[in-house]
């Protein structure tokens, strides 16, 4: 039989565990509140910092047509009625999101870790083909392959305008620990697939990122003899010294045929950029009008003289081909000195400063310092025929582009189409096997393309 003194221990216990429970429930409450509030002041202070700079230093004094400060003033009364960080972000990147600007951009603060789905995708036509699987990912655990359509993920249909955007959502903003995918696979087989996403941290990224760069600065560039006139040369970036343009040149020598291959190059250093376009004309050439701020500009490609290489040229390009990718591809192009072939680029031209910034959180002499950056265009930049290229991108003379089996085999039938035209023989699968279209990482889907003028 139970004593009344057990009964009325335990009855202490439980009247003094529902009070601690709801203590606790109260001290996290005021934690929760209290971390809220700190949110919502550096988002703000965030923001604030954000619309000074812009106003100081975008390339349009009329902001594009919006009116900056009222459109600043909704944003912050947003970010005063939310509690997370992750609604605060989202809010400040909306508000740069509405310049409809390639190159003004909001980078939150980083995490210590960095989301991975183990796939890469690309715009090849209207269609977003998975262009690689990382080995070990459940994205290969799952059957996604190199070749398959990605038509939506979760709610958001895939489009060439949107891509970009989808990218910056999941990786940078909102980084998710599942994705569901919606797939056709090339034998025209629909499926749903739910993939779950690892997490790197900063400094396995710092080494994969330097890794990169490194094998960028040690190739940055690539040519393959197709025969004793055709010669096949791939250009990963404009991001070098000019003395590689020079190397290059060095090995495409006497071949009265070159196919230069800009597709994936995301762009890089203007000056490097026009001396390349000065190794194909015996003069100079207008590339482009640069309108800042303040000033407008005429940017001219002097002639290279006794460098300027005189055969046949065709450029080949993709979506991935941005920057100085397309003002090179596009003054060929209206110059008529060669042919563009592949796929539209991505129509990512402006020129623009990367602005990093420090914000403290906390009360004095208890800060944590976090860096969040915003990338600001700062130049506008319009070609010698008078139109724009941004948000519009190079339009080849010969559209082509792989197929799923193409990628999924691992053969160019861009590159043997190219080489066709220049009368060569070249089999999509050897082709294939110049390794032009190297694997890309999830990182470089992420990374900002190098298009700052430096």
């Amino acid at each position: 039989m139970m004593s009344k003194k057990f009964v009325f221990t335990v009855s202490l216990l439980i009247l003094f565990s529902v009070q601690f429970s709801l203590a606790q429930v109260r001290v996290d409450e005021i934690a929760s509140a209290a971390s809220a509030k700190l949110n919502r002041s550096r988002g703000l202070t965030m923001l604030d910092e954000i619309k000074s700079i812009i106003k100081q230093r975008y390339f349009d004094k009329n902001f594009r047509g919006i009116n900056i400060d009222e459109r600043f003033k909704i944003a912050a009364e947003r970010i005063k009625n939310v509690d997370t960080n992750k609604q605060i972000f989202r809010i400040i990147a909306q508000v740069l999101l509405e310049f409809n600007d390639s190159h003004t951009r909001f980078y939150p603060p980083n995490r210590a870790y960095r989301v991975e789905y183990g796939f890469t995708m690309q715009m090849i036509g209207n269609n977003c083909f998975v262009t690689d699987v990382k080995k070990g990912s459940d994205a290969e655990a799952k059957g996604l392959k190199a070749g398959d359509i990605i038509a939506a993920i979760g709610q958001y249909a895939l489009t060439k305008k949107n891509l970009w955007k989808i990218n910056y959502t999941f990786y940078a903003l909102d980084p998710q620990e599942s994705i569901k995918l919606y797939v056709l696979t090339p034998d025209r087989k629909e499926r749903e697939i739910d993939i779950k996403s690892t997490f790197k941290s900063i400094e396995e990224r710092r080494k994969e990122a330097e890794k990169r760069r490194s094998e960028k600065r040690e190739n940055p560039y690539k040519c393959r003899e197709i025969n004793s006139e055709v010669i096949a040369c791939r250009l990963e970036t404009f991001v070098v010294d000019k003395r590689i343009i020079d190397k290059m040149f060095a090995e495409v020598g006497s071949h009265k045929k070159l196919i230069l291959d800009l597709r994936g190059n995301g762009g890089g250093y203007i000056k490097t950029e026009e001396y390349l376009t000065g190794h194909f004309f015996d003069h100079d050439v207008k590339t482009a009008t640069f309108i800042s701020r303040y000033k407008t500009e005429e940017r001219i490609a002097k002639t290279q003289k006794e460098k300027v290489y005189k055969g046949e040229l065709i450029v080949l390009i993709d979506s991935n081909s941005a920057s100085a990718s397309e003002i090179f591809s596009r003054v060929i192009q209206l110059e008529k000195r060669g042919k563009i072939m592949g796929d539209v680029s991505a129509g990512a031209v402006m020129t623009s400063n990367f602005i990093q910034m420090t914000n403290a959180r906390g009360v004095p002499d208890y800060e944590t310092f976090s860096s969040f950056a915003l990338s600001l265009t700062i130049a506008d930049m319009i070609m010698s025929d008078g139109n724009r290229l941004e948000n519009v991108g190079v339009i080849p003379d010969y559209p082509v582009g792989p197929n799923g089996e193409a990628l999924s085999k691992k053969t160019d039938p861009v590159l043997a189409y190219s080489a066709e035209l220049l009368g060569a023989k070249l089999t999509p699968e050897d082709a294939g096997k110049f390794y032009f279209l190297t694997k890309k990482s999830e990182e470089d889907d992420k990374e900002n393309s190098d298009t700052e003028e430096k």
